[in-house]
């Protein structure tokens, strides 16, 4: 009786979310297993699978796997993780394999990858006896394997095929017959791959805190078990040299280590601080990387040549086979959230994986997320405090300016008197200081003053901002851009005008009131160049600027010893949005960008400008008082049972129709039944209509979930055929992040 092979399809619908049994070939058994990248013929053509190591029943007719691709690609373990994410997220299963195999790799197989350097496979007694045969029949075919055999650590190929007079077809040959391979790991992409030299360095000298949360994680990791950990440390406490010490002793023990960063921007700044440290066993994995170095890279990390890997939340999916601790810097960030299938949070998927390799993990933040703490104080995680700076150097004054004072004042500046004295003061001594406010363009919205209409996107009807520079007005939603109005195509009203504030005109604004300052802008207009952030950042730490102005991109992990004062132009932007995260985002947004000041040896400064300066957030943010604030948003959460006293799945439809997306949801609840879980809705989003779709929605709560989930992954198929013929489509998102 031929083996069997359990395949998962490379497919995304409802028909192919789960395995097929097919044949393997007695040519193929030896290369089939877990991890193995294969073509099978499926219907009436052929796909792309992967071999997975569920149980594989024998059926009658079956077929048989046509070809292998690539192998080695996941392990059994890899697969538990793929399984409980499907089941926890409510994906497709080969969504969830996406997850971890790079483009090139599920994107072609190794005979269609642009691969440039090919390497014999075959034992030297096994290469020679097929190289006789081959001479006889094959002549083109024994000039390129002889060519390798004497050189066994391979060649690129353009050269190969060159020098030996070769055509691609038979080098294609020879790899079908598994005597030689390609790879993606020549010289020359070597030099592109982000490894580091080693910098030696006497070791910075831990204050008591950090000598306790040390040896507390230390412990954990070469006990080899799992324990989780919040490092709770306020900006500038070195938090960052607890996670380098806790690398070490992973490497020590034989193992690795993951670091997250919650956003591509601070990959760099954390990349040189542990190569500096860790060499050149460091890799970096994001989405930012070209496709040739992020596949180099995760080749590094699946043989074993790089053991701590940097990154954002797509790390995680490392190949690192001997993981000892596992870290998440900023772990209340929403960037953590994907936002797309598969909808995972990565906190959540870091216990998971965590818990499989027995590693230690660290969740560190001056502001956790008030779920992460609420899961210390029950003793789910281990709580570590970094209560003060390294150095004993104070944290920063705030100074809340009431801005509804400034206006009876006569002041109509988006800079407060206190902000522009402080600025004055701080130009003059030669230190430097950091603008902060959250959004980027010009103005705004722009208005006619004689009938009232506000310039809205025609896809989104939400307001279009203007972006000076480019001279065009911007939906920041859809990208919708159009050139600004003249008149007013409502009334032909020639009464049109800008209002409101983004960084473009915060930086207009200190041109025009210091002109000597020299001033640079951060945000995703001036960073979107690849190496413009790194240009930035460079250019503010040489001191080639004074003022950098910049949104919530200079909020959180950089480190500049001259900067004595930030600015923080308006505290209140998202403080009002209709979202239940509002408050603590605000909280956590000011607090973070207040620890960018005094982390030197001059003290830092804090103008902080607010409508509402009697708020909770505000009023927290001023004293630093993290406690505070988490107390009162605990009784939020609790008043409005929202996490972490309840869990929160989220449903929406969208439809060019509005009326589809509300009677999509009404079906889908009416179909799910009775449930013992709270429903609200359907009831129309915040954001109502985006990109030409109306947005509807309804959240579930509950302390026990996974019956609804359950529920939803039994209807969701035929609900999503349901949505597709009314012009609907469905999304599921398990512990959203927000609510827009």
């Amino acid at each position: 009786m031929p083996e069997l092979a359990a395949v998962l399809v490379d497919q995304v619908n409802p028909g192919t979310n789960r395995v097929f049994t097919y044949s393997i070939p007695p040519e193929l058994a030896a290369r089939v297993r877990c991890g193995t990248k294969v073509k099978v013929p499926f219907q009436q053509r052929y796909l792309t699978g992967y071999v997975t190591p569920e149980p594989a029943p024998a059926v009658p007719g079956l077929r048989p796997i046509a070809a292998v691709l690539a192998e080695d690609l996941f392990t059994p373990q890899d697969w538990e993780l793929v399984r409980w994410l499907a089941g926890r997220y409510l994906c497709h299963l080969v969504e969830a394999l996406r997850l971890i195999l790079p483009p090139q790799v599920r994107n072609a197989g190794p005979t269609e990858r642009r691969m440039d350097w090919v390497v014999p496979t075959l034992a030297p007694q096994e290469g020679r006896a097929l190289l006789r045969e081959l001479e006889r029949r094959a002549p083109a075919q024994a000039r390129l394997l002889s060519a390798l055999l004497a050189a066994p650590e391979g060649m690129p190929r353009a050269r190969l095929l060159k020098e030996q007079g070769a055509g691609p077809e038979s080098l294609k040959a020879l790899i079908r017959r598994g005597a030689v391979a390609l790879r993606e790991e020549g010289p020359a992409l070597e030099e592109e791959a982000c490894g580091h030299e080693l910098s030696q360095g006497k070791l910075p000298e831990l204050n008591p805190a950090q000598a306790q949360a040390v040896s507390a994680i230390t412990a954990a990791i070469r006990d080899e078990r799992f324990e989780a950990f919040l490092l709770h440390g306020v900006t500038g406490s070195g938090k960052t040299e607890v996670y380098l010490r806790a690398l070490a002793a992973a490497l020590e023990k034989g193992k690795g280590g993951i670091v997250l960063v919650p956003e591509i921007a601070l990959t760099p700044q954390t990349l040189e601080r542990f190569s500096q440290r860790f060499g050149s066993e460091v890799a970096v994995l994001h989405s930012g990387l070209s496709a040739r170095v992020r596949y180099a890279e995760w080749e590094r990390i699946r043989q074993g040549r790089a053991r701590v890997v940097i990154g954002a939340r797509s790390a995680l999916f490392a190949p690192l086979r001997r993981t000892g601790v596992i870290i998440l810097d900023e772990e209340q960030e929403p960037a953590y959230k994907q936002e797309e299938n598969p909808r995972y949070l990565a906190r959540e998927v870091a216990i998971f994986r965590a818990r499989q390799d027995q590693a230690a993990l660290v969740l560190g933040s001056a502001t956790p997320a008030v779920e992460t703490y609420f899961q210390a104080e029950q003793g789910r995680y281990r709580l570590l405090a970094l209560p003060k700076r390294v150095g004993g150097r104070p944290l920063p004054e705030v100074q809340v300016v009431d801005m509804r004072a400034e206006l009876m004042a006569g002041n109509r500046s988006i800079f407060s008197r206190a902000l522009t004295r402080a600025l004055d003061d701080v130009l003059r001594r030669g230190e430097q200081a950091i603008l902060f406010l959250n959004r980027r363009g010009y103005s705004t919205f722009v208005l006619c003053r004689q009938c009232g209409l506000v310039a809205a996107c025609p896809h989104c009807d939400l307001a279009l901002t203007l972006h000076n520079d480019s001279r065009r007005l911007v939906c920041h939603h859809c990208g919708f851009t159009r050139e600004p109005y003249r008149t007013c195509p409502r009334c032909g009203s020639r009464l049109i005008r800008d209002f409101g504030c983004g960084t473009e005109r915060v930086e207009a604004e200190v041109a025009r009131l210091f002109p000597a300052a020299r001033v640079l802008r951060l945000d995703g207009d001036t960073a979107g160049r690849r190496g413009a952030y790194d240009e930035i950042l460079g250019a503010f730490s040489r001191h080639k600027a004074d003022v950098l102005v910049g949104t919530q991109m200079v909020a959180k992990g950089l480190d500049f010893t001259r900067v004595s004062l930030i600015g923080i132009i308006s505290a209140d932007l998202a403080l009002h949005l209709p979202d239940p995260y509002a408050w603590e985002r605000t909280f956590q947004l000011l607090e973070q960008v207040a620890g960018r000041a005094g982390r030197g040896e001059v003290p830092g400064r804090v103008v902080l400008q607010t409508y509402t300066p009697d708020h909770p957030s505000i009023a927290c943010a001023k004293r630093h008082a993290y406690l505070d604030f988490y107390r009162i948003e605990l009784s939020r959460r609790a008043r409005y049972r929202y996490p972490p006293y309840s869990e929160v799945v989220l449903v929406r439809a969208a439809a060019p129709a509005e009326e589809a997306a509300r009677r999509l949801l009404a079906d889908l609840v009416a179909r799910l039944g009775p449930l013992e879980v709270e429903v609200e809705g359907p009831a129309p989003c915040p954001l109502l209509k985006v990109g030409d779709h109306f947005r509807w929605q309804v959240i579930f709560k509950g302390t026990d979930l996974e019956c609804l989930r359950r529920r939803l992954a039994e209807e969701l198929p035929a609900m999503s055929a349901a949505g597709q013929r009314m012009g609907a489509r469905l999304s599921v998102d398990v512990d959203p992040v927000s609510y827009l």
